[in-house]
């Protein structure tokens, strides 16, 4: 196995490959779903490898059970119930909860 890089160059490229390989995902899924999905898998790859957490904006595009790229109406449903969004995917039927945070507005 590689021996982990210690450069923080390193980790910057990662990231900015994780993020061309979600929009390459999105653009793909309408002709090839199956190539999104692998999109997604590679992503998680260089994640693991580099040991950095994927962004939340990304964490929320793929489902962590069968990692299938999501695209709203198509292969997910979103629901809120009781102050969580409850997202549902439609490829292995898995549900996943988040917990909705309301934006705290200051009354003067």
């Amino acid at each position: 196995m590689k021996e982990k890089s210690r450069n923080p160059a390193t980790k910057k490229i990662a990231r900015e490959r994780i993020e061309v390989l979600f929009a390459q995902a999105k653009l793909a899924f309408s002709d090839h779903p199956e190539r999104s999905d692998r999109y997604v898998e590679i992503a998680r790859k260089i994640a693991m490898r580099q040991r950095i957490r994927i962004d939340r904006e990304f964490r929320r595009q793929y489902c962590h059970h069968c990692y299938a790229f999501f695209v709203p109406g198509k292969n997910m449903r979103v629901r809120v119930h009781r102050g969580n969004i409850v997202v549902t995917c439609l490829s292995c039927r898995k549900k996943t909860r988040y917990h909705l945070v309301r934006p705290h507005v200051r009354q003067e």
